[in-house]
Order: C-alpha cells, then sequence, then structure tokens
C-alpha cells in the first residue's frame, strides 16, 4: 500500500518539513516506515538534536506519538540474536 508522509523536526531550532509518498506492506508498518524516514534525515544532517514535532500519514491521521514511541524503544541485547 502507498501513503502519503508529512514530517515536521525542529534540528537544532531549525524547522524542518518534508513529505513524499512511500510504500508499506501493511497500515501496521507505516509508523516503522516514518522513523527510518527521520533516521535518515538525522543522517544527512549529521545527527544534530532533532525533536519529532508532528508526523502525518494522508493529510488527516497523526501518528506522532507512534513514531516517538518506536524511538524511545531500548535496543535488544545481543546475546538473544541467534546466528
Amino acid at each position: 500500500m502507498y501513503f502519503n508522509l508529512e514530517v515536521h523536526l525542529c534540528i537544532d531550532g531549525t524547522g524542518m518539513f518534508s513529505k513524499g509518498r512511500f510504500a508499506a506492506r501493511k497500515r501496521s508498518e507505516i509508523p516503522m516506515v516514518a522513523y527510518q524516514i527521520i533516521r535518515d534525515i538525522k543522517r544527512e544532517t549529521g545527527y544534530r538534536t532533532t525533536l519529532i514535532q508532528q508526523i502525518i500519514v494522508n493529510g488527516t491521521e497523526d501518528i506522532t506519538e507512534e513514531v516517538k514511541n518506536i524511538e524511545c524503544m531500548p535496543i535488544p541485547p545481543l546475546d538473544n540474536i541467534f546466528w
């Protein structure tokens, strides 16, 4: 499925707006796709202090809190990974 995404960020005190059309296999993957896009923006801007202000899907649905929850998730320990 395709969806339109609007990302509003504050990078080192400067507002930034980005939007585009992206793909996800199902609705529940949209917040993860949005998080990956924000991670790419952070990489491009040199990992400056970045605050998520608002994330809108298809012009109406606000998924800001869902993406912030992904950002705050702990990194799983490496000893649980099967090689």
